[in-house]
């Protein structure tokens, strides 16, 4: 399962798949968006404030990212998304109050809303809001209809130096996001304008999206200003070949963000989601175009819309995964719902131009016309899984008892580990087949040796040990995986062979026989290093000196050099460091006149001195 997702999306096109991809465990996401809406207040709030993007998608984006889990997130919401009657009077109350912090001067439902917050969060909000009302202080700006949560980036990008990515990380900051979102492009002011084919102007993003005749859209531009009158005298004589020339000489297309472009560089998959294709999607995929072509990701999924918009009308399916392709979009897979419903497929087959086309129920039963978020993120989770095979080596030293080889290689032989790439590596027993290898490595620890030598030398995904002086299962070692491979936050898995106390005592027994000294003080030392590995690593582990333990590389990569031999003081190392380790139950088997009390006794006497030290 791959953990960085990076989000193509417009305002709400995509509410429901990032909903979905936020529910799904260890997913780092992240919503890439262009600033260039200019209709109604957002519109207003730009001519207001000269340079200034536009609010509006990442608005309706952090209403999406909430986490609606308490009154204090809720209020916050609804003020962000309420819009001001537009009274001089309303307005005078929310300045006046920016600035006192006296909720006696608001109305319902905002003094409710205000009420609900804890202080330091009114503080912050009131404090950019009161920027934004001091500089429209004395102006004849129209606040009727205007998104409070406008208002707020607003004033923000005024406190941050008329930095709109700066603001953006503000407000993003404020609400608490559970994602990063990102502006594409650098903050450079551009206004969006379309040509159509017969060469109709769209002289600004909300006449983009707006209703307009079924012609097709055929071009699109980033200008740095708005066209002025002489411009649009100008491109009125003009035929379309002659707008064409007109404007791609004025065409500036913005740097791609140093923050969106090394999300796009370290993405395990990229996705395209569905939305007004003219303003919200194709714009940043010009603007991404070789970082997205640049980019390892095995996964670039297209989600194609179920409707038709107005700036695709007339479309199909296929038209808009060419016009995708055509503005920089890199697409190796495209989800085509199986209802083509109000958007035609259009010649998409099985493959369109080196891109898969995958037809699943990618809409919601009850609700046609809006996308089953939860299909979306599986569906495209399940492919970045399958596109990469984890490489995992698994070092087994059972003291030495080379007569127990076979039964062990067995074993492994037997197991179907269902497509993963899978080498055994055993210690001090005869040389074997592949994948199979043998190495001889003495000492007490040579567990911990090997864990070394895989750290410095090895290309394994996941390295699996397994020591002791009984008998692990290979099948709790897939399960290992397939948790890690599910929870991409965790470094490591230790297995568990105490979680009930019939296991424990049984443990125990086989360790011990009839040695009641040995037996007594076995049971003591295990809820003793236990507690005290605890007071020294601030993590509870029942069987801190289990001997099945699996390493991710991924997540030891680039750590600090990691010293000593015993198991507990290396992972005490990795936990010091922020590793997450975590502990699943696993069945383990001793046999009778197989179990070594001294190995046991040695090994638990070091485990403890390196927790001491």
């Amino acid at each position: 399962m791959s953990s960085r997702i990076v989000l193509f999306c417009g305002g709400r096109g995509s509410a429901t798949i990032i909903r979905a991809l936020l529910r799904q465990p260890d997913v780092e996401l992240t919503l890439i968006v262009n600033a260039y809406d200019d209709g109604l207040s957002t519109g207003a709030l730009r001519s207001f404030i000269p340079g200034m993007l536009g609010p509006s998608d990442f608005r309706k984006n952090l209403s999406v990212l909430f986490g609606n889990y308490s009154q204090a997130q809720y209020a916050l919401k609804s003020l962000m998304e309420y819009r001001l009657p537009g009274g001089a009077a309303d307005v005078e109350k929310l300045a006046r109050f920016t600035a006192t912090g006296e909720l006696t001067l608001l109305d319902a439902p905002v003094k409710g809303w205000f009420a609900q917050l804890p202080p330091p969060l009114s503080v912050r909000l009131r404090t950019l809001l009161g920027r934004f009302f001091a500089h429209a202080a004395g102006t004849s700006f129209d606040f009727a209809d205007c998104s409070l949560g406008n208002l707020v980036f607003a004033g923000a990008y005024l406190l941050r130096g008329n930095d709109f990515n700066a603001a953006a990380a503000e407000v993003g900051d404020l609400v608490g996001t559970r994602a990063r979102l990102l502006n594409v492009g650098e903050q450079q002011n551009r206004v969006l304008v379309g040509l159509k084919q017969d060469g109709t102007l769209l002289a600004c993003e909300a006449e983009i999206v707006g209703p307009q005749s079924a012609v097709p859209i055929t071009d699109l531009y980033l200008l740095e200003q708005s066209l002025a009158p002489d411009d649009l005298a100008a491109l009125a004589v003009l035929d379309a070949a002659g707008k064409r020339q007109y404007l791609s000489a004025r065409d500036s297309v913005p740097a791609l963000s140093p923050f969106a472009a090394a999300a796009i560089a370290t993405a395990d998959i990229i996705l395209y989601g569905p939305g007004t294709q003219h303003s919200s999607l194709l714009p940043s995929y010009r603007i991404a175009a070789d970082a997205l072509a640049a980019s390892q990701a095995p996964v670039k999924a297209l989600v194609m819309n179920l409707d038709s918009d107005n700036d695709i009308q007339g479309l199909t399916a296929s038209d808009v995964a060419d016009t995708a392709l055509r503005y920089g979009a890199a697409v190796t897979h495209i989800l085509l719902n199986d209802d083509a419903g109000r958007l035609p497929w259009g010649a998409l087959g099985e493959s369109r131009r080196d891109a898969a086309v995958l037809h699943s129920a990618f809409a919601t039963p009850c609700r046609p016309l809006v996308h089953n978020g939860t299909a979306v993120a599986q569906t495209v989770i399940g492919l970045g899984a399958a596109q990469v095979t984890p490489k995992i080596e698994i070092f087994a030293d059972i003291l030495g008892r080379s007569i127990a080889g076979d039964e062990l290689v067995e074993e492994f032989l037997e197991t179907d580990w269902g497509g993963l790439a899978v080498h055994l590596t055993l210690n001090r027993v005869a040389p074997q087949a592949a994948p199979i290898g043998t190495v001889d490595l003495d000492g007490l620890f040579p567990d911990s040796a090997y864990f070394r030598d895989w750290l410095h030398h090895g290309n394994a995904d996941y390295l699996v040990l397994m020591t002791g002086d009984g008998a692990y299962r290979f099948a709790d070692v897939k399960a290992i995986i397939r948790l890690l491979e599910q929870q991409q936050s965790l470094g490591g898995v230790f297995g568990s062979r105490t979680q009930s106390r019939r296991q424990f005592i049984t443990s125990i027994q086989a360790a011990y026989g009839e040695n009641r000294l040995l037996y007594g003080l076995g049971k003591a030392a295990a809820f003793f290093l236990s507690m005290l590995f605890y007071f020294r690593t601030g993590v509870i582990f029942s069987d801190p000196l289990t001997g099945l333990r699996v390493f991710r590389r991924r997540s030891l990569a680039g750590l600090p050099a990691i010293k000593g031999d015993a198991p507990l003081a290396l992972v005490r190392q990795l936990i010091r460091h922020g590793v997450e380790v975590a502990e699943l139950p696993v069945l383990y088997r001793t046999f009778s006149g197989f179990t070594d009390p001294n190995w046991r006794v040695r090994r638990g006497l070091r485990n403890l001195a390196s927790l001491l030290s």
